[in-house]
């Protein structure tokens, strides 16, 4: 196969004349780049609504960061190369990690709850530069919480950065000290920008002259969707914004509290809502898309809260996290009952047969916001492309 590569640089033009020179070719890998090439991720010429359904050409990097100030997690994807990649260990997380020190003391010795995380520590970033993703956690999850989608977005060249929240992860709501007053998780995802804009311009490490923070793109699943909206707000360095069952404004919250999430974004969002999902219901993610600013998009898949997360496949073999919390003798408190497994369950769909038009959606929405692709070929046709899956692609 010819190694051909896909730059967005400041020529669109220049862009578009190489595209229609090379419709012969379905998918190239991208080769060694400098910081004056511009940007080079996977290259699909016969772009459909199932072109990223399958897994990216890229092997997928993984490593944890600390963010400046307060030293919280930032998990890290990003595209590496097969051959790098052959023979290693994928990563898998392990949930106990995230549970407040209190529960983890009541977990038996050599107990875990583990699954994969989609990557491979260690690796060498792949040649060339890469668009940022921030990706925000919901309420009472954890950075690695939709590997599905986070590595999956690495493979097809996004480097994706997951910071934890501390003031609504997994551990506070726990631990019932849970806060979003002063809106601390949007500040968690401008940090986390600045972090990987500064390690991309170090003259050395891992990420130099391999991260994009001019392409920022910022996707959320429940209240990291509405963490991400509100981000677009007030952040002009994203360009574009995905919420997965949550929004800010219309969904999650009414603007009413005022700061971050009363402002409605100037840039192009994607909304995605489960029809059966119980927490975040389909009703107020149409009243969330209705308030956005044009051009938008909402796509509706046939899954409950978890079909934009792992949650529903952690353990599924042991009957799910709440068999393996009672198993364990963890106490659960009874309103992360509903939290924990809506969509888990019939007659909600599976999550694992609504993820690859999950990942379509995702991948297809940034690489058009970007530049990358001009057609929106990869975004049409999603309703007959995924029988049973899809039932809303509404665009305006």
């Amino acid at each position: 196969m010819t190694d051909t590569t896909l730059r967005r640089t400041a020529r669109p033009l220049a862009i578009l004349a190489a595209l229609g020179s090379t419709l012969a070719l379905s998918l190239a890998l991208v080769g060694p780049a400098s910081a004056d090439t511009g940007d080079r991720v996977p290259k699909v010429t016969k772009l459909g609504p199932k072109s990223f359904a399958t897994r990216g050409p890229f092997a997928v990097g993984e490593t944890t960061l600390k963010l400046p100030p307060t030293g919280s997690a930032v998990e890290v994807w990003y595209p590496s190369r097969k051959a790098d990649a052959r023979g290693k260990r994928p990563s898998r997380y392990d949930v106990v990690d995230a549970l407040p020190p209190s529960y983890q003391d009541l977990v038996p010795d050599g107990a875990s709850v583990t699954y994969p995380s989609g990557g491979v520590r260690g690796l060498p970033v792949a040649g060339g530069r890469f668009p940022l993703v921030v990706f925000s956690h919901g309420y009472a999850g954890f950075p690695t919480q939709s590997s599905f989608l986070t590595s999956w977005l690495a493979s097809w060249g996004f480097v994706v950065a997951a910071p934890d929240h501390p003031n609504r992860d997994l551990a506070a709501a726990m631990s019932f000290s849970a806060s979003n007053d002063g809106d601390p998780d949007v500040k968690d995802l401008r940090r986390t920008i600045t972090l990987m804009g500064a390690l991309d311009r170090a003259a050395r490490g891992r990420f130099s002259g391999h991260v994009d923070t001019a392409l920022v793109g910022a996707v959320g699943h429940s209240a990291g969707g509405s963490a991400v909206e509100a981000l677009a707000a007030v952040d002009k360095r994203v360009t574009t914004f995905v919420g997965l069952a949550g929004a800010s404004v219309g969904a999650l919250s009414d603007g009413s509290a005022g700061g971050a999430r009363s402002k409605v974004p100037h840039q192009p969002g994607l909304l995605m809502a489960g029809t059966s999902d119980g927490i975040v219901t389909k009703d107020r993610m149409v009243a969330a898309y209705d308030r956005l600013r044009d051009p938008k998009r909402l796509v509706l898949v046939g899954g409950g809260h978890h079909a934009f997360s792992d949650l529903c496949e952690i353990g599924a073999g042991q009957g799910g996290l709440l068999a393996i919390a009672d198993l364990l003798h963890l106490p659960v408190p009874p309103s992360f009952e509903a939290l924990a497994t809506d969509g888990c369950k019939p007659p909600a769909l599976p999550p694992t047969e609504a993820w690859p038009a999950v990942r379509q959606t995702v991948v297809a929405h940034l690489r058009h916001e970007f530049g990358f692709d001009r057609s929106r070929k990869g975004l049409r046709g999603l309703v007959a492309a995924y029988p049973g899956v899809v039932s809303g692609n509404r665009t305006s």
